[in-house]
């Protein structure tokens, strides 16, 4: 292929390209990417933003990260060879429907709802935004075990959480967690 018929092609090309742009421009809200669960990307806690929140294993056991994307975070509690529970940490922007079992909640720990989901799982509404949850694996664990553990997350740094596009942790948070260190 000689060099001009290079040349127009790739104009050809580029002008086609160009002209998909316009034309689709006014359906950009239609196309993926920009939402979770047709929520705003902006307006949802990045995952990892959770991770520095999850309790601090005790002596014997492991906390391994599973899962991270935007609004969620999980993590399996382990002690040895044995898994003992699954924990979570998800932003309910993404599913209201989630906030609704809370409502009629008698329970609280640290303040917040609480609810019971079947014998394995307990979960708690922070700042009415974000649902902890913990649910017990293998042997399981008895519902004040479960409750221990969501009083370990930092519920306070939960609560104080904000969307941000970087899903990085507020400055704020981190300067208030090394004053407590301190």
């Amino acid at each position: 292929m000689n060099r001009t018929l290079r040349w127009v092609v790739a104009g050809v090309l580029a002008a086609a390209l160009l002209l998909v742009a316009v034309v689709a421009l006014p359906f950009a809200d239609w196309l993926p990417g920009g939402t979770v669960a047709d929520v705003p990307t902006s307006q949802v806690v990045n995952g990892s933003a959770f991770n520095q929140l999850f309790p601090e294993p005790e002596t014997g056991e492991q906390l391994v990260f599973t899962q991270e994307k935007r609004g969620f975070a999980q993590a399996r509690l382990r002690q040895g060879d044995e898994l003992r529970a699954l924990l979570s940490i998800s932003d309910v922007i993404t599913a209201p429907d989630a906030r609704a079992k809370f409502s009629a909640s008698r329970a609280v720990i640290k303040g917040w709802p609480l609810v019971e989901q079947g014998s394995q799982a307990s979960a708690l509404l922070v700042a009415d935004r974000f649902q902890v949850k913990v649910i017990g694996q293998g042997v399981g664990m008895d519902p004040q075990q479960r409750h221990a553990v969501l009083e370990a997350f930092d519920l306070t740094g939960l609560a104080a959480l904000k969307p941000a596009l970087t899903g990085a942790v507020p400055l704020r948070l981190l300067l208030a967690r090394a004053e407590v260190s301190a």
